[in-house]
């Protein structure tokens, strides 16, 4: 006996292949002027819909030029009428309206009531990278020549339930073709996410500098952290770390201890994600005697010009006060950057 689920199952295996993958999981928007265009919606702020497509890229489009959308699945809303956020999914409705779809509701809404529609970041299985790399060159010639490169890269590999992060940063400097500085730093963390907010991590760090009397410095640590958001605008995370540290000095000499240390990391992205702010850093307070407080920190702006292609400008600083041999280094540096 043939069972009456089969006809009904041959028509959705049929309907799906006539779709193809790509309408099906296409998100749709409707211009005032007629056009129509599918992709993927990213993110509504300050009134710009950035939609990636596979055949432009990232299209950035004026909200107030959209007829109408819908989304292939449930993105998250700021829905400035209700002052409220929720996940639902976008059909499509009249001119100037949208069809706002939860799981409890259906309704019909101004476009000009929702504020900001992003997509919600879930924890997935496949992994996704991302990195920048920034360059910078500054060369003076008045009564003094002045050399300075630097070139840090940062990258970011996130599966599941786990993110792992690493840095590299270097810097050279001369005046007078006298070498004035000389100096680099590495670090590497892994977090492995509790719950979608609450993470644990482990990290090590190196840095060497061949001109100053504190020459190396080197540590691990490992403690919790708080996830506060990771959306389309940007992120903000804090963790506090219990570690072992390790200095060295150009005289041969050395101090270990432990440490106890808050880091963090912000980023907000404006304007469609073409500006991005950004600070991270490192407070540490030595256990004992060692040091009296340790801070490495930086902050900073970035334009993105295309994809690809950014400019930076950031101000860092890395201090260590109290201790055998005192560091207090500040730099302003802009250039260009690669990002992915």
């Amino acid at each position: 006996m043939r069972s009456r689920w089969q006809p009904r199952l041959l028509a959705a295996a049929l309907a799906a292949a006539c779709a193809g993958p790509g309408l099906v999981l296409a998100d749709t928007v409707w211009l005032q002027n007629g056009d129509r265009l599918t992709g993927k919606i990213r993110l509504l702020d300050a009134g710009k819909l950035s939609l990636e497509t596979d055949y432009g890229g990232t299209i950035t489009l004026d909200w107030n030029k959209v007829k109408t959308l819908e989304s292939s699945e449930e993105i998250l809303v700021r829905d400035e009428a209700l002052k409220d956020e929720y996940l639902a999914k976008l059909q499509r409705g009249e001119p100037g309206h949208v069809i706002v779809a939860t799981s409890e509701t259906r309704q019909t809404r101004p476009l000009p009531e929702l504020d900001q529609v992003m997509r919600p970041r879930p924890f997935i299985n496949d992994a996704i990278w991302k990195g920048t790399i920034n360059m910078g060159l500054n060369h003076k010639t008045a009564s003094t020549k002045t050399e300075d490169y630097r070139l840090d890269a940062d990258t970011e590999l996130r599966h599941g339930r786990w993110r792992h992060q690493g840095s590299v940063d270097y810097e050279r400097k001369k005046d007078n073709d006298q070498l004035t500085g000389d100096k680099y730093a590495l670090s590497a963390s892994s977090d492995h996410f509790i719950s979608d907010k609450f993470f644990w991590q482990g990290r090590g760090l190196y840095r060497r500098n061949k001109i100053e009397d504190l020459s190396r410095q080197a540590g691990v640590g490992t403690g919790p952290g708080y996830q506060f958001w990771d959306n389309e605008l940007g992120a903000f995370s804090l963790t506090g770390l219990l570690g072992r540290m390790n200095y060295r000095y150009r005289d041969g000499a050395s101090d270990e201890f432990y440490a106890a240390s808050v880091r963090w990391d912000y980023k907000r992205y404006l304007y469609s994600q073409r500006l991005e702010l950004f600070t991270a850093g490192e407070v540490m307070r030595p256990l004992d005697n060692a040091a009296d407080i340790s801070l490495d920190a930086a902050a900073g702006v970035r334009y993105r010009m295309t994809d690809w292609v950014s400019w930076f400008l950031t101000y860092s600083r890395n201090q260590v006060s109290g201790g055998r041999q005192s560091l207090n280094e500040k730099r302003i540096t802009t250039g260009l950057g690669l990002t992915w």
